[in-house]
């Protein structure tokens, strides 16, 4: 039988199991063809030998493959999809309806991986605490994980546990220093979640949560950007648990922050066996960017993500620019001062992560302290009158939070103005 290929042509080759699309054929004048097939997305080439023509299969529609094979294969890639997009054992019960991306990172990308070692970036408000939890129940429901531990920034501990209570069963407890202190971990109790910043200062929370008197199955890092080696307190904590443990998943939104050196040294607490050490964290950028794959990695926009429908966009388009403001004399001094308090009194380390480069100024003389600075000046200075701050208060009251910050991990309360607002600041 003579085979002519066409562009399209749905074709199973010799030897092969998949179906491939036909993009372009050429005959290679003894009888064989050298085609150029999509196979699963990819482009490649083939070259058929006149004998491999004729064991080629075509797919044609014409209604004469037998009924049965037809069911089978209709039944097979039914179920197929449904493993990584029908409502898991685990979540039948919970009132939880998770979107596709999130169904895909977690049925698709993580569970498949019995010791998974993975880092989800995806981007803000996409429901990363919803994929790892998701994760986590499925784990224990599969019998691979009996206790785990939840490490999350002490604003995010609460959120943890009112988002466990709302959609995944509840039962999460929060490790603190009088929990320590009684034993009460000792107890049975399957999963755990516990401040970064408590585990980074209290050495009996920090000793009783290694996973060496702890026992932990699985270990979750929230905001796991906070873990680099710039944060000398929070990264002993991250490579203490991650380096101790089978299985680690780490989520940030900000995996790489424009250094090169940053993101290496996170990629190594998320695989220290795959990607070596770093030893130095600078802004002399490596020969080339480190590309994990996506067994170790996966971060998706929101342009990306749909519903459902394949169509339907989750977000609404947005648009992105940049806006220069020129900084007025008062502005420009409470800038420069501010400059001139991360060179003093930021250690060598941290100085590349509180500068920003910018289209107006070199890039050693721009921090987003700096412009933070300079805009609140404009806005404490149009103020109401109790509110109301002179620069040469406001440039005071800098210093003294730089020299304070040394020490401490939060600035305190500036003249006039609530603690609360100043650690925001």
């Amino acid at each position: 039988m003579t085979i002519i290929f066409e562009h399209g042509q749905r074709i199973r080759l010799p030897n092969e199991q998949r179906i491939v699309v036909v993009d372009g054929a050429m005959p290679t004048g003894d009888g064989g063809w050298r085609l150029y097939v999509v196979d699963e997305g990819d482009l490649r080439s083939v070259t058929l030998s006149e004998r491999d023509v004729d064991r080629v299969e075509t797919l044609a529609t014409d209604g004469g493959a037998d009924p049965a094979a037809v069911l089978a294969g209709l039944w097979s890639e039914w179920m197929r999809a449904a493993s990584v997009t029908a409502k898991a054992t685990a979540l039948a019960a919970a009132p939880l309806n998770p979107y596709p991306h999130q169904n895909t990172a977690v049925y698709g990308a993580m569970l498949p991986q019995p010791l998974l070692r993975f880092l989800l970036a995806d981007e803000p408000g996409t429901g990363k605490t919803i994929m790892g939890g998701m994760w986590l129940r499925e784990m224990q429901r599969l019998g691979f994980v009996n206790r785990a531990l939840i490490v999350a920034p002490a604003h995010l501990v609460s959120k943890w546990i009112g988002d466990f209570e709302r959609f995944l069963g509840g039962g999460l407890r929060r490790i603190t220093a009088a929990v320590v202190r009684e034993g009460v971990l000792a107890l049975p109790h399957d999963v755990w979640v516990v401040s970064l910043e408590l585990a980074a200062v209290n050495p009996s929370v920090f000793e009783a949560i290694h996973p060496a008197r702890a026992g932990w199955d699985a270990i979750l890092f929230d905001e796991a950007h906070r873990l680099t080696p710039t944060a000398q307190a929070f990264h002993r904590v991250g490579r203490s648990l991650a380096t101790s443990t089978q299985r680690a998943l780490f989520m940030t939104a900000t995996p790489h922050r424009g250094n090169e050196w940053l993101f290496r040294s996170l990629m190594h607490l998320v695989d220290p066996k795959v990607f070596p050490d770093v030893e130095r964290v600078d802004n002399d950028e490596p020969v080339s960017a480190l590309r994990p794959g996506s067994v170790h990695f996966l971060r998706r926009m929101k342009e990306e993500l749909v519903d459902y429908d394949g169509v339907t966009p989750l977000f609404k388009k947005r648009t992105a620019y940049n806006v220069s403001v020129p900084l007025n004399v008062d502005e420009r001094i409470l800038y420069n001062e501010a400059l001139d308090m991360v060179d003093r009194y930021f250690q060598q380390s941290a100085q590349p992560l509180a500068r920003m480069v910018t289209a107006s100024a070199p890039p050693r003389r721009c921090s987003r302290y700096a412009r933070r600075c300079a805009a609140a000046a404009t806005r404490w200075g149009h103020g109401t009158p109790r509110k109301r701050l002179s620069r040469s208060t406001l440039i005071w009251s800098t210093r003294k939070s730089a020299t304070w910050r040394r020490s401490s991990t939060s600035p305190p309360p500036l003249p006039g103005r609530s603690a609360r607002r100043s650690t925001a600041w």
